[in-house]
């Protein structure tokens, strides 16, 4: 008997070995997979600041504002030709991996089909509103679009967790429309060319997927359309849609708002302090995308399952406020020296728009566990609150405030949405989440797990 009670305890601890070597190994996945694309995010970063500002200073406001007006017109209407499906293809290429060449290749003529409204719907609105010229640059902007719906090919790489195709894929991107970008400021080139730089880098990125796809063994030729998978992925995303449609109006209509109230200069300086703040946006996303299947993979484990997501809503409560502390302290100094004299109003703005990223961080993560847990009708409501929140924000503060009441508008209403969503859905829950998520000691938690 003891002769085989010690043989029941070595099975035991080499069953315990194992799995615990299969936690390790996929543990070191997710965090090499989350630092492909922060890397990738961190170029598009030292892009934007190091091109993006000297295209900004080279256009001066009104040509930026009117670019960055093009940008939030085809933004509104860009939830129509993702459909909502994106983090909805991801977990059904998780969970149904077996049916993937059916749910990319649905998901790509969905998306190709509302990416062709998109252009008519933003070039229509822009041209019973807008000049000719304001038009003809919404319509470059919204070309992008089309060929986005291809990008399809990431969501395969984000449920295999393979962040680094889409991270040196976005580099090489980035690289080579910035030097075209650099090209045009030294060859003096009218603010429509700079705006066509939006379809180039849709067209680079096709072209990068693409060729990833292929290398990873995997053929595009393979993908189908499925009557029943448009069925299933519709009916999962259809609240996503209109959730992020309301999302995008209110997170968008500031500086709509500002062109209607005030005029091109004055979103120029709002456009470019937002650059700024928002360019800490990426995290959250890269960090969700990255971290998220795993947790989702826990879902027999509800404990286990819990604690990741409070260790992952503390990483974005603290890393918010850390980053807040740094922009409070530079943000005058790095803005005036950025974009000089002609940006004046821009560093105002900025000191208030840095406080949404708290927000935004927690957010983020927020809606992606509610989209993983397939509770995603309940962002309709959220969204809608929000929109009648902004606008009614907007309306009031920018009359009176002007740039910074947009600021002041959107600040307070990311942080309304929020106090609300954890208020109204399963808030026992969420409130013990989010209080337990404050408590610092987390982060020692996550750098511990980490060096295992």
């Amino acid at each position: 008997m003891a002769h085989i009670s010690l043989i029941s305890e070595k099975i035991k601890f080499l069953l315990t070995t194992q799995k615990r070597m299969a936690e390790l190994k996929a543990s070191k996945k997710y965090i090499v997979n989350t630092s492909w694309i922060l890397i990738e995010k961190l170029s598009r970063i030292i892009s934007g600041i190091l091109v993006g500002i000297l295209v900004a200073r080279y256009l001066g406001p009104e040509q930026f504002g009117m670019i960055s007006y093009a940008l939030n017109v085809v933004a509104i209407f860009t939830v129509f030709s993702s459909l909502g499906m994106d983090s909805i293809i991801v977990r059904e290429l998780i969970t149904r991996n077996i049916d993937k060449n059916k749910i990319l290749g649905t998901s790509f003529y969905l998306r190709l089909i509302g990416a062709i409204a998109v252009v008519a719907v933003a070039t229509f609105y822009s041209s019973i509103r807008d000049d000719a010229q304001n038009t003809y640059i919404v319509f470059l902007v919204s070309l992008s679009v089309v060929l986005q719906a291809f990008t399809v090919v990431d969501f395969y790489f984000q449920s295999q967790v393979l962040g680094k195709y889409t991270a040196i894929n976005q580099v090489i991107t980035l690289v080579l429309s910035s030097i075209v970008k650099l090209l045009l400021i030294y060859f003096n080139k009218p603010v429509e060319y700079f705006a066509s730089m939006v379809v180039l880098e849709a067209t680079l990125t096709l072209i990068n997927q693409f060729w990833f796809y292929r290398k990873n063994g995997q053929q595009i030729s393979q993908w189908q359309f499925s009557w029943k998978e448009a069925g299933i992925l519709l009916g999962h995303s259809w609240p996503i849609i209109v959730s992020g449609f309301v999302m995008m109006v209110y997170q968008k209509m500031d500086q709509i708002l500002i062109k209607r109230f005030l005029d091109l200069n004055a979103l120029g300086n709002y456009a470019a302090a937002v650059r700024i703040s928002e360019a800490s946006f990426f995290i959250p996303m890269a960090v969700c995308a990255a971290i998220l299947p795993g947790i989702i993979n826990n879902r027999d484990n509800k404990e286990l399952q819990y604690k990741r997501l409070t260790q992952l809503y503390s990483l974005m409560i603290w890393g918010a406020l850390f980053i807040c502390a740094g922009g409070l302290l530079f943000g005058d100094f790095v803005i005036t020296f950025l974009y000089k004299e002609k940006y004046y109003l821009s560093p105002q703005i900025f000191k208030i728009h840095i406080w949404s990223i708290i927000p935004i961080f927690y957010g983020t993560a927020w809606g992606m566990w509610l989209v993983a847990e397939n509770k995603q009708r309940y962002l309709i409501i959220f969204q809608f609150l929000s929109m009648g929140i902004a606008l009614f924000l907007n309306l009031k503060l920018i009359p009176i405030y002007g740039v910074n009441g947009a600021a002041y508008s959107l600040l307070l209403t990311y942080f309304i949405s929020i106090i609300t969503c954890l208020t109204f859905y399963n808030p026992k829950l969420s409130w013990t989440l989010f209080l337990k998520a404050l408590n610092p000691l987390n982060l020692i938690d996550i750098i511990k797990y980490l060096k295992h």
